[in-house]
């Protein structure tokens, strides 16, 4: 008879002594249990189709960010000087701001912090409200065009309420090439 992984893989913990609890449970709706627990994971999961190509990595939430505010942010195209003001929850990357928003900003890896597509540049009193970039958003940094003191990788960076009405600008040389 045939066994799910799942079911094989508990009865193996299960001899061993261990208790297996699984991490999410199909439900009639379509939402797995987890998701309906978590609001993060259910609106990061249900977002547009084409989002399934940019599907971000998966995020260690702490109780605190699970309680989300919405805030907003201003993103400024460097080219033309368009801006457009959008909707922000409070434990977003910009990356994923960018992504609900249909903003025009790739994100190749899904917020991994191996490309630099996502780069973008903050105003110098923002900057000051993050940490220094690590040394892989640093290497990400340096194959990345147009970088200034104030760049930034946009999936390295989470929003909290203290970013409310920030300006990010998208640097001439940014080209989303999985745009439709």
């Amino acid at each position: 008879m045939f066994r799910s992984v799942a079911s094989r893989t508990s009865s193996a913990a299960l001899s061993r002594g261990l208790t297996v609890k699984p991490l999410a449970t199909a439900t009639a709706f379509g939402r797995s249990s987890v998701q309906q627990r978590c609001p993060l994971l259910a609106s990061s999961s249900s977002s547009s189709s084409s989002s399934s190509s940019r599907a971000l990595a998966p995020q260690l939430w702490s109780a605190e960010s699970v309680r989300r505010s919405s805030i907003s942010v201003t993103f400024v195209k460097a080219a033309d000087g368009s801006e457009r003001t959008v909707p922000a929850e409070v434990g977003q990357s910009l990356l994923e701001v960018a992504f609900a928003n249909k903003l025009d900003i790739e994100g190749a890896c899904g917020g991994e912090c191996a490309c630099s597509p996502c780069h973008i540049h903050l105003l110098e009193e923002d900057l000051e409200k993050f940490a220094e970039p690590d040394d892989d958003e640093a290497d990400m940094l340096d194959l990345a065009p147009n970088v200034t003191d104030f760049s930034r990788l946009g999936c390295q960076i989470r929003l909290t309420k203290e970013n409310d009405g920030m300006r990010i600008t998208i640097p001439e040389g940014i080209v989303n090439l999985m745009a439709s």
